[in-house]
């Protein structure tokens, strides 16, 4: 063999032997390895939070939001014209005026109501419309003076009528005689002639007193109709008098002041704005789901009260009540008003914070009672199509998958009307882990007196 040949086959060896010894090595190395430890597999409990389920009596909160409207308010404007000749020191935004007023049954006046006068807040200077006054009195005395000197002319006529028709009754007797005896010639033609005359003259006379007489009626009634047209222009002029002297129209606070002494001013000329604000007015548009449940309270003669805030998470801090509903919807909105009213005064005292028109408001008003229904939070429901619905209960320690149908939702709430009863456990909690009989652990239980504590439902305690 050859010296190539004998080396080759030392290397074949060497490798060979050397495998073998790092087998060897490996092998005894893995055989000091200890075997893991080997642990049993736990069951899973998950910690969830449930609500107790209960039938109860409940009344449906409807909200919404409006703007604060007073019932009486006003702009008053001038009906005279004329240059603002004063001005009260009350006419000034946020002063309070007073108005008229009735007493029904004064004891001291003995009468069966009493008007006080409001007070003067500016005047307009008079002295044109006291003179218009001054002459429609003085054209309705020379009237009446007129009308009397009328009816002594009528009662002079009235005596001169009836000697004319003595006079032309006599006359007519004397000519029948006259003819009478010129028949039997006892008098001459020249003396008939002269007695037929005399009638005539008589007649003629008391032609003109009797037309005289019968002119007197119209004559009256001409004079009549003017006094009448007169003592209206007199009226008037006196009505313009009294419109010189502006007073408020009813007791209430100034709002706006628009004129100033010294100022000309024409009928219609805004003078100031007056609000009461004893009463005020809130319009609260609502979807028209909304508007039917209250609708229907209303047209039923009841008058469901109202608790009004700042915004909607304050705490209530006036109360109304729905007094009227709108007869058609907004085009624009699709929405349809509710009308509350909020009285400010008390036993005619101011509530000490009064309800100003103006504001903003959240109205949460008491719809609907519910009763014997049971509801659970919407986040415990799985599923939404008909059928498919259902919830987890605890039962146990596990959980309990049971179907339910869902009636109806409101707010953060599923009314339910079948599937669960009073005092079972609806979970709320890990609903995406759980399994039907998967372990739980109640971490905490929820009521529905603290979940509806804050929302579109109150509890009704009886």
């Amino acid at each position: 063999m050859s010296e190539k040949h004998k080396s080759i086959s030392i290397n074949v060896v060497l490798c060979m032997v050397a495998l073998l010894v790092g087998g060897g090595g490996f092998a005894g190395l893995a055989s000091l390895r200890e075997e893991p430890a080997k642990r049993e597999v736990e069951t899973k409990v998950f910690n969830v939070e449930v609500f107790k389920v209960q039938r109860l009596n409940l009344q449906e909160i409807v909200k919404g939001f409006g703007s604060v409207v007073a019932e009486r308010e006003v702009v008053y404007s001038a009906q005279v014209a004329g240059e603002v000749a004063s001005v009260s020191r009350r006419l000034k935004v946020g002063e309070a005026v007073s108005g008229p007023e009735f007493f029904p049954n004064d004891p001291v006046l003995e009468t069966g109501s009493s008007l006080t006068e409001g007070e003067v807040l500016l005047t307009i200077d008079p002295e044109v419309y006291h003179e218009r006054l001054t002459k429609a009195d003085h054209a309705v005395e020379e009237t009446l003076a007129e009308l009397q000197t009328l009816s002594q002319q009528e009662q002079n006529n009235s005596r001169l009528l009836q000697t004319a028709t003595r006079n032309y009754n006599a006359a007519k007797d004397d000519h029948a005689r006259m003819e009478r005896l010129a028949k039997d010639g006892t008098v001459t033609q020249n003396q008939l002639t002269l007695s037929q005359l005399e009638e005539r003259r008589y007649e003629q006379a008391f032609f003109e007193v009797d037309n005289q007489h019968s002119l007197f009626p119209t004559q009256r009634q001409r004079l009549q109709k003017q006094l009448d047209r007169l003592q209206t222009e007199k009226k008037l002029a006196s009505i313009d008098v009294r419109r010189t002297e502006v007073r408020g129209p009813f007791s209430g606070v100034l709002s706006e002041v628009h004129v100033e002494k010294g100022q000309y001013v024409q009928p219609g000329t805004p003078l100031y704005r007056v609000t009461q604000i004893d009463a005020v007015e809130i319009a609260v548009p609502l979807h028209p789901l909304d508007f039917a449940k209250l609708a229907e309270l209303v047209l039923a003669g009841e008058q469901p009260s109202v608790e009004l805030a700042e915004n909607e998470v304050a705490s209530s801090r006036w109360r109304g009540k729905v007094v009227r509903i709108s007869p058609e919807a907004d085009t624009a909105t699709r929405t349809i008003d509710v009308f509350v009213e909020v009285q400010n005064k008390i036993e005619n005292q101011l509530v000490a914070v009064p309800l100003l028109p103006g504001s903003f408001v959240q109205a949460r008003i008491a719809g609907p009672i519910l009763n014997d229904v049971i509801v659970v939070p919407r986040s415990a429901v799985i599923g939404n199509a008909p059928g498919s619905t259902r919830v987890f209960i605890e039962r146990d320690g596990k959980a309990v998958e049971v179907p339910v149908k869902v009636s109806r939702q409101l707010e953060a709430q599923a009314f339910i009307s079948s599937g669960l009863n009073p005092d079972d456990l609806v979970v709320m909690t890990n609903l995406d882990a759980l399994a039907n009989g998967s372990l739980v652990a109640i971490q905490s239980t929820t009521t529905p007196v603290e979940s509806l504590s804050d929302g579109q439902i109150l509890i009704i305690r009886e």
